[in-house]
């Protein structure tokens, strides 16, 4: 678009002054119309819509052109473009697609491709299954290397091997030519639960010619398990009060026709289950076990027996899977068949029940000492909201410190042959009817005692105390209910770890020298022995410690040879790191734990006729590696008074002059 310059004459300049200066003159007058809001017919028809064409052959008119004339050149020119170019793209695109339809391409599509799978919906489980898998190309062009890789659920295994576990199967199919078809037949043998679902994966990879890429298809095949070879049953209680031991009974039975081979269980525990025992030993720590065969309609039965702890209405779940054990590991399952699990809710007890010793009642291990009687109390808190009647409490009594003629039964009944005590509403009013809320207690003593004797000494030495209060409650239904309460504890003996200290001069493994009794200003010997002795448990990091007063001087030697005895010269201090102490250490057997060492001592005329220390209080202290406590022990000091010497005669302790 363009517009052409006019020329101008000097005339027509002229007069366009002329006007500009009538225009702004200040006397020009006021040419303004006021304007009207309608128009009459006649005037709206004299208003001209375009500019007007100058007359033909008027010179330099004929050059100017309308600018409505060409604007409406221009916008015919535009659109007519846009539409023809509108039909021909068109009718390219017709081409292209005729041609792609006809006359065939290369463009591929996964679309085009179908993954037929031919099998049963339902198997029994541990029954084989073969599945016919077949690939069709609908493309127009052939798809090269064409591989294939099925995915199988847990509890599969090879058809052929059984004690393979079979996750995942690969297999190359090849070439399939345009509208070709290739197949593929597939064997596995699947275990499950009853009326589960099981998921195969089938991938197809595959190429075409002219490309690196590797394209995919996928394929998703469920089978119903509609029966299981294995069945796996849990049975226990559904509720527990929080730290009573109860008993889970895992059964294992066999539906199938064939034997299960290589049988082994694997237990998942919840948090805050310790386990006991179980009548079957684990494999591998305490939740393995090898099952081992189980022929045709066979059954194995496990019992586990644990405790559990934790807060009220608190669920823990408790798995146990089944399956064959693994080829490489013989501790693991190599195919899971069958899996069940459980919840068991933790509910506050009916009856509160509790072991005190001597105030202690945390509840805890409780540890005591030979020959120190021990009282205990058992008390119970009715938590129902209504009254417990016929009450009981049995207390057992048993370990390898126990002596049963120790045992005095306070009110209850003591019934030795057994080693029980029971109160009931005969012996203790107060069980006749606990109301809802009470408490209560009953009370007996008993004395640890070691009855080890030295052909079987008997080591780690403990008595354990088992409670259980029974009662009866009226039911909604007005129907007597049993409940009861049980709870044990351990009490653990401790070990007499004891320290003897003496001083010799005429015997020992050291020669000794000087005046007996003492001379002042004359050094004199002696041998200083220290000897622990230890009973029933180990004892480790035993430490014995001393001081020597000024006046007395460390000579250096020291017996037997290995032990760590050392003498500090800027603390006085004499230390021996007896270390690990054995049990039944005395000094009566060949295991005699000993430290011997060598002091001089040169009295003062300022002592003369005195019987001056030579060692000071000495301290053992040890750990029970059994009752995970602290021991120790002490000695009196050591003076010139060496009585445990067989030469020692009255009078040769005095300092003299």
């Amino acid at each position: 678009m363009y517009a052409k310059i006019i020329s101008m004459t000097p005339e027509d300049k002229s007069k366009i002054e002329e006007l500009k200066k009538s225009l702004y003159s200040r006397g020009a007058p006021d040419i303004r119309v006021k304007r009207r809001l309608h128009f009459s017919p006649q005037e709206i028809g004299d208003i001209k819509t375009d500019w007007e064409h100058p007359k033909e052959g008027n010179g330099e008119a004929d050059e100017v052109i309308s600018l409505n004339k060409r604007y409406e050149d221009h916008s015919m020119s535009f659109f007519t473009k846009l539409l023809i170019g509108s039909f021909l793209f068109f009718m390219s695109a017709l081409g292209i697609g005729a041609y792609l339809v006809f006359n065939g391409s290369n463009i591929i599509s996964a679309n085009n491709i179908d993954i037929t799978v031919n099998g049963p919906i339902t198997v029994a489980g541990g029954d084989p299954i073969s599945l016919e898998v077949q690939v069709s190309n609908k493309n127009n062009i052939k798809l090269e290397t064409v591989d294939m890789v099925v995915n199988f659920p847990v509890g599969t295994i090879d058809s052929v091997d059984i004690s393979k576990e079979l996750k995942e199967y690969r297999e190359l199919v090849g070439d399939i030519s345009p509208g070709g078809v290739g197949q593929k037949t597939i064997k596995a043998i699947m275990y499950g639960e009853e009326n589960s679902k099981k998921e195969i994966i089938i991938n197809i990879s595959y190429r075409v010619a002219g490309s690196n890429a590797i394209f995919k298809k996928q394929k998703t095949y469920e089978i119903l398990i509609s029966s299981s070879p294995l069945s796996l049953l849990l049975s226990s209680f559904k509720e527990v009060t929080s730290g009573q031991e109860f008993e889970f009974e895992v059964n294992l039975s066999s539906n199938s026709e064939e034997i299960i081979g290589n049988l082994v269980l694997k237990a998942s525990y919840p948090f805050g289950f310790t386990f006991l025992s179980s009548d079957i030993k684990p494999s591998n720590g305490n939740t393995f076990w090898k099952i081992g065969d189980i022929p045709p309609k066979g059954k194995k039965t496990i019992k586990i027996k644990g405790r559990l702890e934790g807060q009220d209405d608190e669920i823990r779940a408790f798995t146990f899977t089944a399956g064959r054990g693994g080829t490489k590991n013989d501790d693991a399952i190599g195919t899971e068949y069958i899996s069940a699990r459980q919840e068991i809710s933790i509910r506050k007890p009916f009856i509160t029940t509790q072991i005190s010793f001597e105030d202690d009642n945390n509840q805890g291990v409780y540890v005591g000492l030979f020959n120190n009687a021990i009282k205990a109390e058992i008390s119970w808190f009715n938590n129902l909201p209504v009254s417990v009647i016929d009450g009981e409490v049995h207390i057992k009594l048993s370990g390898t410190a126990f002596d049963k003629v120790s045992v005095s039964p306070g009110d209850g009944y003591y019934k030795s042959a057994d080693n029980e005590i029971v109160w009931n509403k005969m012996t203790t009013s107060g069980l006749g009817s606990i109301g809802a809320g009470e408490n209560g207690s009953v009370s007996f003593s008993f004395i640890p005692r070691n009855l080890s004797s030295t052909l079987r000494p008997v080591t780690n030495p403990n008595i354990l105390i088992e409670v259980n209060v029974q009662g009866k409650r009226i039911s909604e239904s007005n129907v007597p209910e049993s409940i009861d309460s049980s709870v044990k504890r351990l009490i653990k003996i401790s070990s007499e770890l004891n320290l003897t200290s003496s001083i010799v001069r005429s015997i020992g493994p050291f020669e000794n020298s000087g005046f007996v009794p003492p001379r002042a200003e004359k050094p004199t010997t002696y041998t200083v022995v220290w000897t622990i002795n230890n009973t029933s448990n180990t004892v480790t990091g035993a430490e014995v410690r001393a001081l020597l007063p000024p006046y007395v001087k460390w000579v250096g030697k020291t017996n037997p040879v290995g032990e760590d005895i050392a003498y500090n010269s800027n603390t006085g201090e004499v230390v021996w790191r007896a270390g690990n102490v054995s049990t039944y250490t005395t000094s009566n057997n060949s295991r005699v734990r000993q430290a011997i060492f060598q002091i001089s001592f040169e009295p003062s005329v300022a002592q003369i006729g005195q019987v001056p220390i030579l060692v000071q209080d000495t301290t053992l202290s040890g750990y029970d590696d059994f009752t995970e406590e602290s021991l120790t022990s002490t000695a009196d000091a050591l003076t010139t008074r060496f009585n445990t010497d067989p030469a020692f005669k009255d009078r040769d302790d005095a300092v003299v002059p």
